[in-house]
């Protein structure tokens, strides 16, 4: 295990966002990444240091001091993944603001389109091993 990961910040209310989290702890295989939610205490301190505004608005990356958000946190998680994942990488050709208003559209229509957790998911110990 790396002694720095890049941090995932995702929504621990939205089945959209832990479909997601899901689908990284499925194929990250070296922990790569670490997951935190944002609604958790270590959560709340990271968005506080970094001052987002709307945190619930995108899933983030925080990786060496940088904040991705948006599209561009979709991109680097896929990029960091590895192949076949790394292929969205594609995906930067396009303009980052129509990715991102692409973006916003799924995620103002998440909770609609996906639904909300009403409760905790119990994790096994492998799964622990990935979160903040």
């Amino acid at each position: 295990m790396q002694t720095h990961c890049p941090v995932i910040l995702f929504d621990g209310q939205c089945n959209l966002c832990h479909f997601c989290v899901q689908f990284i702890i499925r194929f990250d295989k070296q922990i790569t990444f670490k997951l935190c939610p944002m609604q958790s205490d270590k959560g709340e301190r990271l968005l506080k240091a970094y001052k987002v505004k709307d945190p619930l608005s995108s899933m983030l990356v925080i990786d060496k001091n940088q904040l991705y958000k948006q599209s561009d946190a979709v991109l680097f998680i896929a990029t960091q993944l590895g192949f076949p994942f790394s292929v969205a990488k594609v995906f930067k050709l396009l303009p980052k603001g129509f990715r991102d208003r692409m973006y916003d559209w799924v995620g103002r229509n998440r909770y609609r389109f996906f639904g909300k957790q009403t409760q905790c998911k119990l994790l096994t110990e492998e799964q622990k091993q990935h979160f903040l």
